[in-house]
């Protein structure tokens, strides 16, 4: 993933009570246009500071990033690409706004000339070409990646999307029909995904908190049958566990998974190791 040149808040403005939307691009936009077309779902690393502070770059190598030695590490938050425009050299960001978070903090206050940094992108989903038909599922945190794929995804796909959020003042509007769950009224993701029916070939795409991709998943995989390649399941944050002890998950799973002798190669690979620590054991088959 490149570090691209330092870009600078363009536009910062509230779509939803709980959903802040941040524009980055300025100086640094020549990076941004160099971009080739960002797959669906694709994230980044968004790199900032506290306000007033400068944001320091790192600089890639073989062996990862590197950071300068006399200057403080800026934030560093995995963040969905809403939209990028490489005509005008600008990446749009939506970030969501629950708790305390550094990030929520950072995108209300920011301000057109404030400094970012980006890594990437990466990652990105598209089903596999057999599938009958696509399940998007997601709260709050998921909602700018299910965006995208509902604008990406063919005309002529069979899709079916549930979105979690707080009550109707969190709802946007999108590219295709939604299953809007209220978790003011008692609803909840989970059970909303249950309910449905899963058809042979269906592939889903699924990302929120933790421990709610964790029971999607067992019931997609397990009790639908879903094989792996047509279950893409990533946890975005864990209710009650900080940035910094979801870091501390992944690398016990990698970890556990160098000492099983378990080569983990893509993301989800590292997310189905760390479910599994969190389970206790919990295992699913590998088709």
């Amino acid at each position: 993933m490149a570090v691209l040149p330092l870009l600078e808040v363009v536009a910062s403005e509230r779509l939803t009570p709980r959903m802040q939307r941040v524009t980055l691009g300025g100086s640094g936009s020549p990076g941004l246009r160099a971009l080739d077309a960002v797959p669906p779902a694709a994230h980044v690393r968004l790199l900032f500071a506290e306000p007033g502070a400068p944001v320091v770059l790192p600089t890639p190598g073989p062996h990862g990033l590197s950071w300068p030695d006399d200057h403080d590490r800026p934030y560093a938050r995995s963040m969905t690409v809403r939209s990028l425009d490489g005509v005008r050299g600008e990446m749009t960001i939506d970030i969501a706004l629950h708790g305390d978070s550094a990030a929520g903090r950072w995108a209300t206050a920011a301000r057109p000339g404030d400094p970012a940094g980006i890594v990437g992108p990466g990652g990105g989903w598209t089903p596999p070409a057999d599938a009958t038909e696509v399940l998007l599922a997601g709260d709050e945190a998921a909602l700018p990646a299910i965006a995208a794929l509902l604008e990406w995804l063919p005309k002529h796909a069979l899709v079916h999307t549930a979105i979690e959020v707080e009550d109707a003042l969190d709802e946007q509007e999108l590219a295709r029909p939604v299953r809007w769950v209220h978790r003011a009224r008692g609803e909840t993701l989970v059970d909303v995904v249950r309910a449905r029916p899963v058809p042979d070939g269906a592939a889903a795409w699924v990302a929120g908190e933790g421990h709610v991709v964790k029971a999607i998943r067992e019931t997609l995989r397990l009790g639908r049958g879903l094989g792996r390649s047509h279950c893409h399941a990533i946890r975005y944050w864990t209710r009650g566990r900080s940035h910094e002890d979801s870091e501390k998950t992944f690398g016990a799973a990698r970890a556990e998974a160098a000492r099983r002798g378990i080569e983990l190669v893509t993301t989800q690979d590292v997310h189905e190791m760390s479910y599994e620590l969190m389970t206790g054991g919990f295992r699913l088959p590998v088709l």
